[in-house]
């Protein structure tokens, strides 16, 4: 469920601008460890709905 919700708070950043997604992903992934654990499980839903350029590592 949390997966879910994060790859749609991503997803919708994402409708405005590629950059607002990589934002969001930012600060799920890379600002913070807290949601680290789904970090491979919002990376496949990214990518399967075809936002894989809001996958950043830095």
């Amino acid at each position: 469920m949390m997966v879910t919700f994060i790859a749609m708070m991503i997803e919708s950043e994402a409708a405005k601008s590629i950059e607002a997604g990589k934002r969001k992903y930012r600060a799920y992934f890379v600002k913070t460890k807290i949601y680290a654990r789904y970090k491979a499980d919002v990376d496949s839903i990214l990518t399967i709905d075809g936002y894989e350029d809001c996958i950043v590592t830095e």
